[in-house]
């Protein structure tokens, strides 16, 4: 797309905004504040313009933004250059400024760290020796009682792309000083202001430092993704748990109603296991399940055979909470040392779609394997539907999908969390800590065959069809389709979709049904 028709289009966006959410313009004086992440993602946009222009009206409050991606992509500080750049596009409201202006955004501003914040988070890091000398210790790690430590481990993560952290290092002990003064930044903020609500790309990573206030405070705060919309609690800090009701609310339907809706699953995960990219999974390219060729991968023996599943190192180990190792690197350290005292079969594969790892998980994982010789490499386009049909004994993840798949065909899977989605169910292997966890792994027996598909029908029904992803987008595979991929709900062609598709009666549809959401008080929207 030329700079024209970005300009153009951009135009567009912004007349239809104004048009619509009218609520933050009213509030532009108000001293009730909703806070609001800023960034660059085109779908959030659109979201947040619904999301916020409801609870401005709903608290009485103007809209003001902060850059989420502060510390992450950028310093916490700008340099000449980039705040000059801050200031004209804010001035001028240029680009993404101009966006967030045209639903009603009153302001837009970036973090200061003043004398006083600096000698705070000086102080703190005088204190680092004492508090931190593990992983475990900085995933734990708490001010004012308030967790932020799994905030910055993933942080850290995602900036650098190193699969696991040196607490002792220099360069994470000045990244650790930022997060500091931005913590405090942050308890200035909400001691001085009066925020009503906050709204956020994630629950995870330095961006959610205000989540983590507005929980402590009790202020009503939402998580907005392509796939689901979340009001977050101080009992529920992280996306994704809803996982806790699937067998209550499954228990709520009539025998002939269960009945049905396992029929459904076995006919999504039927059209899976087929081949077929699965719906749910909208934000990956290629399927893990394809054909099954000729040419064996598996040796042939009488040894217990394991794979390993592994995760994108920087994806924030911490998403669901906290899991039996710190990260996800040092749950695989720990396997490739049991391998070497062990007589398995050890196997590890990647995801064939490249974008489901966007650091550089393939090649760490390349050099493990060199330290640990008896981990095969599979090529990451190696079907599962092989690797089951040869006889794999356990697949190991730490909470990952897989662990609700090979179990499906008699395959153990075994889970290094309990926080995972299948938690409430039998059919996967959740030990209770990190040294039990250690213990079975290096003690398997050759396992029994797996026979719950009604538990794995019901957990699938509610994961993926009860909770489903179309809290926003009716049909969201085919929205993915008409903007050519995953990646650009991120991008100008976002707005393009959107324009195009637009009709007001459905926006009052979608929109009704965000405000009945904001207003009950639910953890997730069920469409």
């Amino acid at each position: 797309m030329n700079y024209l028709k970005k300009f153009i289009l951009r135009e567009k966006i912004k007349k239809k905004f104004s048009i619509l959410f009218k609520n933050g313009k009213k509030n532009l004086k108000k001293k009730n504040i909703i806070l609001i992440e800023f960034g660059n993602s085109n779908f959030n946009h659109i979201a947040f313009a619904h999301i916020s222009d409801i609870i401005s009206k709903k608290f009485n409050a103007k809209i003001v933004a902060y850059p989420g991606y502060q510390c992450l992509s950028t310093n916490l500080n700008q340099n000449f250059l980039q705040n000059i750049k801050w200031k004209i596009g804010n001035l001028l409201s240029i680009s993404s400024f101009g966006i967030h202006r045209s639903f009603g955004v009153s302001d837009i501003f970036w973090p200061k760290i003043n004398k006083e914040i600096d000698l705070k988070a000086l102080r703190e890091l005088n204190r680092f020796d004492k508090k931190i000398r593990s992983n475990d210790d900085l995933e734990n790690y708490k001010i004012k009682n308030i967790l932020v430590g799994d905030l910055i481990y993933d942080s850290y993560l995602k900036k650098t792309l190193s699969p696991s952290i040196d607490v002792r290092s220099k360069e994470f002990k000045l990244f650790f000083l930022d997060c500091l003064r931005l913590f405090y930044y942050w308890e200035d903020y909400f001691k001085n202001y009066k925020v009503k609500s906050v709204v956020l790309y994630h629950s995870v990573y330095v961006s959610a430092l205000p989540l983590r206030f507005a929980l402590e405070k009790k202020i009503p705060s939402y998580v907005a993704d392509i796939g689901k919309l979340y009001r977050l609690t101080n009992k529920r800090k992280f996306n994704h748990l809803e996982c806790l009701e699937y067998k209550k609310n499954f228990n709520s339907f009539s025998a002939i109603e269960k009945k049905k809706k396992l029929n459904l699953a076995k006919q999504m995960l039927s059209e899976k296991f087929n081949g077929r990219l699965s719906s749910e999974l909208y934000y990956m390219s290629k399927s893990a399940f394809g054909r099954i060729n000729k040419k064996k991968i598996l040796k042939k023996s009488n040894r217990i055979k394991i794979l390993i599943s592994p995760h994108a190192f920087c994806d924030s180990p911490h998403a669901f909470g906290k899991a039996f190792f710190p990260d996800f690197y040092i749950w695989l350290k720990n396997l490739g040392e049991i391998s070497t005292i062990t007589n398995y079969d050890w196997y590890i594969k990647c995801h064939p779609d490249p974008q489901t790892y966007f650091d550089n998980t393939s090649d760490v994982i390349k050099k493990f394997i060199n330290k640990y010789p008896k981990i095969i490499y599979l090529k990451p386009t190696s079907s599962h539907n092989q690797i089951i049909s040869e006889g794999i004994d356990y697949v190991l993840t730490v909470y990952g999908t897989i662990a609700s798949e090979y179990p499906y065909f008699g395959v153990n899977s075994i889970n290094a969390s309990r926080n995972h989605s299948q938690i409430n169910y039998k059919f996967s292997i959740t030990p209770k800590n990190r040294k039990e966890y250690l213990h079975l792994i290096k003690n398997l027996k050759k396992p029994n065959l797996i026979i719950k598909k009604k538990e794995i029908l019901e957990h699938y029904y509610m994961k993926y069809a009860y909770h489903n992803e179309r809290w926003f987008f009716n049909d969201i595979n085919k929205v993915k389709k008409s903007i050519k991929g995953y990646k650009n709900f991120f991008t100008d062609l976002m707005y393009k979709y959107w324009l195009e598709e637009f009709q007001f009666e459905d926006h009052m549809k979608r929109y009704k049904k965000i405000k009945k959401f904001i207003y009950s008080n639910k953890y997730v929207l069920i469409n």
